[in-house]
């Protein structure tokens, strides 16, 4: 590009700072570090008169620029809000009440002209500034919600309301149809941009809300007790809910004062935000405090006083930020599935679900066991740190950008995404098998997760090397942000110690001319087949059924529709791709192509890692396997037959069955050791 910093210019009308509520953190979390090597800035405003402008460096990478809107604007705005029920409209009414705000719009669009990446966050920019746009910039939509079905919920009682929510829809979708990135807070919200906009799969990426979660320690016991005596709280117990008084929180402070206080009369609860101001004319219970909007200071302050944090939402859209605030602060959680909205949860626990109707019983539940309460805040802890923390969002987002903005380099057919751990020997070998290719038309991602970084320099290579060095353990988590940051049309997932025939790719590229294939199962070659002192790696004998990331190659389109890799299936990684195959045999069809061949090498049983114990570990994820696809599981069953032959099969099945909270299926009962099987009826019998 013929810069030495990638220049980002993003959009909206509100400001940054101070980041309160749910909008502002996300416009700080996404921007504030997107890398060293980009500059962003930040054009914004405000929507309530009296301000004046503002030019201030946020971080060392954001820029935040404010233009207040003109009184003519305001004006215009408060006369259509009165047509309206005094609904906020100021944003929606922005497309065509622009032109009374000259200074902002100037402004905007100096900085569209100096930027190589152009972010509309929410759409209302994007109808006055789509002409000052060039074919050579990126254009990304950052989506907050799917506004035009949001905004048509909100102000489905306001029926004059109607021409305004179809312009909304006309500018997101105008907007749609031009962004080269669409990003959307949850995957709920992207499958909605295909099936409202028809949105392309390839274009689409989730990137979530989060919260800075490295900020503070997780509270101690200790600093519970002394933040509750500072606020002034008797009870020995507190329940939080924090809300903006965006009116599904409103609803939901309602319940809590009026249901759930009701029914755990000596716990406290506190209504933190501006939701409590929903009840300045309600009787407010005994055990209830509301405080009103609070700076985070003191936000953070009634988290840490905390001992279970709620979100009994009942309607909304997008994800609720306050989960991540909850549990970055350790406090294990209960919700409604509406609260859990967008929160994709890992291996563990983090959070209990319940509907309205069992929320009090369930929170009475978690009251009463201290071991669950500390085992959900770790989990939740855990999530947040590896899933949802804008330490590692924002960076994460800054390498897909600047990938996707480079339009000197054609999009390559072929990415192969490579997880790596503690094995940089052999991904050298692997990178001389990829260099070997019968092909130049495909680009290496290498998601290292070891405790040091790869020494061997990323050389030159005829095609593009993408190296990301990440704290965060798991095959999963790494095949997932190499699929986030995936060019190709197709992804092939390799593992580093495999070795691909030179003709690996090109004979892949022949099966994909079939538009009916969505993935494809090469064939994986291994040794020491009989070795009890070897682990040899293959496919031959479940074929169709097994589907290893060894050798598993997916269009991008599918990966993206199917939001990659379920992440529940990681610590231990196992099942992963067998989860993936058979959820991509429902979008087409994914045939084994026996001319597309890996070899994996097999590993030595003397390496701790792939010894028959560590191994043995990995059939916990069974039990998920089972309970996600319990039909194709028992063909699998079958086929590979460990049941037969691998040791620790049944123990750790059988952990897994317990783990996901599940019985044993009739079918498998005539196979599970005797002793075992009386066990785990005895322990089924019991529970029911």
């Amino acid at each position: 590009m013929g810069r030495s910093k990638l220049r980002v210019t993003v959009l909206d009308m509100q400001p940054i700072m101070p980041a309160i509520g749910g909008g502002r953190q996300r416009l700080l979390g996404l921007y504030y570090a997107l890398g060293s090597d980009i500059q962003c800035t930040y054009v914004g405003s405000y929507d309530w008169p009296g301000e004046v402008p503002r030019d201030q460096q946020l971080t060392s990478g954001l820029r935040e620029r404010l233009i207040p809107l003109s009184a003519e604007h305001h004006a215009a705005a408060a006369a259509l809000s009165g047509k309206l029920d005094n609904r906020t409209v100021i944003d929606l009414a922005f497309p065509e009440q622009a032109a009374l705000s000259p200074a902002y719009v100037a402004a905007a669009q100096s900085a569209i002209a100096g930027a190589d990446v152009v972010v509309f966050s929410h759409p209302w920019c994007y109808p006055p500034l789509a002409s000052k746009l060039s074919s050579e910039q990126l254009v990304v939509y950052d989506s907050q919600n799917v506004e035009a079905v949001l905004r048509s919920s909100l102000f489905q009682d306001v029926p004059r309301a109607a021409p305004l929510m179809r312009r909304v829809a006309e500018a997101e979708f105008a907007l749609c149809r031009r962004a080269d990135l669409i990003l959307a807070c949850s995957y709920e919200d992207s499958a909605t941009f295909h099936r409202v906009y028809g949105v392309d799969w390839p274009k689409l990426r989730t990137v979530p809300n989060g919260v800075f979660a490295f900020e503070a320690p997780v509270p101690s016991t200790a600093a519970r007790t002394e933040a509750k005596r500072k606020l002034g709280i008797t009870q020995d117990t507190l329940v939080l809910f924090l809300g903006s008084g965006y009116e599904p929180n409103n609803e939901a402070a309602r319940y809590v004062n009026t249901r759930l206080a009701r029914t755990a009369t000596k716990t406290g609860f506190a209504i933190v935000g501006g939701c409590g101001d929903c009840l300045s004319e309600a009787v407010i219970e005994p055990n209830v405090r509301t405080t009103g909007i609070v700076d985070e200071d003191r936000k953070r302050l009634w988290l840490t006083a905390a001992d279970v944090a709620i979100n009994p939402l009942a309607e909304g859209s997008g994800t609720s930020i306050k989960m991540f605030d909850y549990m970055a602060a350790g406090l294990p959680v209960v919700t409604t599935t509406v609260g859990a909205r967008g929160i994709l949860c890992g291996p563990d626990s983090p959070l209990l679900v319940a509907g309205l109707d069992a929320f009090p019983q369930t929170l009475a539940g978690l009251l009463a066991d201290s071991n669950a309460r500390e085992a959900i805040a770790k989990a939740g802890r855990r999530l947040v740190e590896e899933n949802y923390a804008w330490e590692r969002i924002s960076p994460n987002l800054g390498m897909l950008l600047t990938r996707t903005a480079d339009r000197a380099r054609p999009r390559p057919y072929f990415s192969v995404v490579i997880p790596t751990y503690e094995r940089h020997t052999q991904l050298d070998t692997l990178m001389q098998r990829l260099d070997s290719q019968d092909t130049t038309d495909f680009e290496v991602i290498i998601v290292d997760q070891s405790a040091e970084a790869w020494q061997s320099p990323v050389r030159s290579h005829s095609f593009e090397v993408r190296y990301v060095h990440s704290q965060i353990k798991g095959a999963v988590a790494a095949r997932n942000l190499g699929g986030f940051l995936a060019r190709g049309e197709v992804i092939a997932f390799t593992d580093d110690d495999c070795e691909p025939r030179p003709d690996w790719l090109p004979n892949a590229r022949r099966w994909f001319r079939d538009s009916r294939i969505v993935g494809l199962e090469g064939f994986i070659r291994s040794n020491h087949l009989d070795d009890p002192d070897w682990r040899p790696v293959t496919n031959i004998g479940c074929i169709g059924l097994g589907f290893m990331t060894a050798n598993l190659l997916v269009r991008n389109a599918s990966f993206q529709q199917l939001a990659g890799f379920d992440i529940a299936f990681d610590r231990p990684h196992f099942r992963e791709d067998t989860d993936l195959g058979w959820r991509l045999q429902e979008l087409g069809e994914v045939p084994f192509a026996p001319d597309v061949e890996v070899f994996h090498p097999a590993q030595p049983r003397s390496v701790e890692r792939e010894s028959t114990e560590a191994r043995g570990k990995f059939f916990i994820k069974d039990a998920l396997l089972l309970k996600k696809h319990p039909i194709r599981y028992a063909q699998l069953f079958m086929a590979e037959a460990h049941h037969l032959q691998t040791d620790g099969f049944w123990e750790n099945l059988c952990l897994g069955l317990d783990t996901y909270k599940m019985a044993v299926p009739n079918w498998m009962q005539p196979y599970i050791p005797a002793g075992m099987l009386d066990e785990r009826l005895a322990k089924t019998h019991s529970s029911a």
